[in-house]
């Protein structure tokens, strides 16, 4: 099964000042340049600084707030980790230009939508950290053409966000192809989020950042810094919009 590996977090410390430098940098050359080109460049400066490296720990099955392994197929919340967590839920709205709400929001007043996790071409393995994965809602609008997640690059922020759907919800907008994974973060049950490119492998981590208030949420967005730490809840079948 193939495994992802992560720089440690000291790299990413030691690279934000190169990121903040290099965004200086992008600013001029965004100015000038195609927009579709400027938003390829986005992409390629966050990956320019996350590469593979050997793993500092062996793969591990990935927990529920609980201590319960997670369960291919079965429902959880993604909650931001904290000490009692039950709101600060995942949900879906239309942002900018997208005529269908499928851009994946983070709203800490409410409980959000259920998440379920899918190995590729294997239903009933064990889901471990750095294990390719899809991540899917348990429900979406009628017009997102599928509940998988996906990233998809962002004109107005020159980021690549998580939404869901297919190519009928993002006309004149890049998709990237790449599978989800999960990461251990720290003591207890709490993880991280990651993405990595089916092209060439790299990955980066999802973050999380408020651009408008009026979209409902922050916007969750691929990152090399600014790591979005989650816990997993098993889902009750209640859930909120």
């Amino acid at each position: 099964m193939k495994q992802k590996q992560y720089l440690p977090i000291s790299h990413y410390i030691y690279r934000a000042e190169v990121v903040a430098k290099t965004q200086t940098i992008f600013t001029l050359i965004r100015k000038t340049m195609n927009p579709i080109l400027s938003l390829s460049l986005s992409f390629f400066l966050v990956f320019v600084f996350i590469t593979n490296l050997s793993p500092n720990n062996a793969a591990k099955q990935v927990l529920d707030i609980h201590g319960t392994p997670l369960i291919p197929g079965s429902q959880y919340y993604i909650f931001p980790a904290s000490e009692n967590p039950n709101s600060g839920g995942l949900t879906l709205n239309k942002v900018g230009n997208l005529e269908c709400p499928v851009t994946v929001l983070q709203n800490n007043a409410m409980i959000g939508l259920p998440v379920k996790f899918t190995i590729p071409e294997n239903s009933t393995g064990n889901i471990l950290t750095g294990t390719d994965l899809e991540i899917e809602f348990t429900k979406k609008a009628d017009c997102a053409e599928a509940s998988k997640w996906l990233m998809f690059v962002d004109h107005n922020t020159q980021l690549s966000c998580v939404g869901i759907g297919g190519a009928t919800n993002y006309h004149g907008i890049e998709t990237i192809s790449g599978k989800f994974l999960i990461v251990k973060h720290g003591s207890g049950h709490v993880y991280r989020l990651g993405f990595c490119l089916d092209v060439t492998g790299n990955c980066g981590y999802i973050g999380l950042q408020m651009f408008n208030s009026e979209e409902g949420g922050s916007r969750l967005f691929l990152t090399a810094i600014d790591v979005y730490s989650v816990l997993f809840v098993e889902a009750n079948g209640n859930s909120a919009l």
